[in-house]
């Protein structure tokens, strides 16, 4: 049996027994030479400060599946009945609204065990050496950057207002910043107004000119050059690959 997966184009075949982290809007391609049977799993990872969990982490893709692992997948099954995919064809489901299943009906009881399974699960694929670059007290000062950044992205972000936040000189932090995220911070920004534009493309109606505004872009059609050169696609076809036109 032979099954391979294709994030962003990048090929990584899927082997028995492992376990596989797909960021969320990532474009992918299947391919299956027979058939085989897997659980799928799709959640929303962002922090409650607006911070996304990849921002602070490092992550790795593919890890090998504990025993106990199994029997977490039963236990969402179980616990969520209502949630599991109508389709095992993925040509089907990765084209339906996945946002139209959320847990906001479920009891408190079973929300707090399905998130506590979710983390449990996710902390599989968190790589164990942190960066020693990068000092704590470092991190920490930046820490109410990526907050500022991610609550603001609707509107011009300066770097001056960002150094200022961090309490150093706009060089300084622009060199520190890179350290930790390996981007410029104008780089940085860019990639998080264009995770924007993703959801928004894939979770509302939302016309273009209205998403690249909230996204915080001064023109569409930078905002359609930046997200081709990203994602590479147009935000339209983005949007036709997603399910909803």
């Amino acid at each position: 049996m032979e099954s391979v997966i294709t994030p962003k184009n990048k090929m990584h075949q899927l082997k028995p027994g492992y376990l596989y982290l797909v960021p969320s809007y990532t474009l992918c391609g299947y391919h299956c030479v027979d058939s085989i049977s897997q659980y799928y799993l799709h959640f929303s990872h962002q922090l409650s400060d607006g911070i996304k969990i990849f921002d602070r982490i490092s992550i790795k893709s593919e890890v090998k599946a504990l025993d106990i692992d199994y029997l977490l997948f039963e236990r969402l099954l179980e616990i969520n009945p209502d949630m599991a995919l109508k389709y095992s064809d993925p040509n089907v489901y990765e084209q339906r609204n996945w946002t139209t299943n959320n847990m906001s009906t479920s009891s408190n009881s079973v929300q707090l065990e399905t998130i506590g399974i979710l983390k449990q699960l996710f902390s599989r694929f968190i790589e164990g050496k942190l960066n020693e670059k990068v000092n704590l007290k470092t991190q920490y000062k930046l820490t109410n950057v990526f907050q500022h950044i991610a609550t603001h992205l609707y509107r011009e972000i300066k770097l001056e207002e960002l150094a200022e936040i961090a309490c150093c000189s706009k060089d300084h932090f622009s060199r520190q910043f890179k350290r930790i995220t390996g981007m410029l911070p104008n780089d940085y920004i860019n990639s998080k107004r264009i995770e924007r534009a993703q959801e928004l493309l894939i979770t509302t109606s939302k016309t273009q000119k209205q998403i690249s505004e909230e996204a915080g872009f001064n023109s569409q059609q930078y905002y359609t050059r930046i997200f081709k050169r990203l994602i590479g696609t147009t935000p339209a076809e983005y949007r036709k690959m997603g399910g909803l036109i």
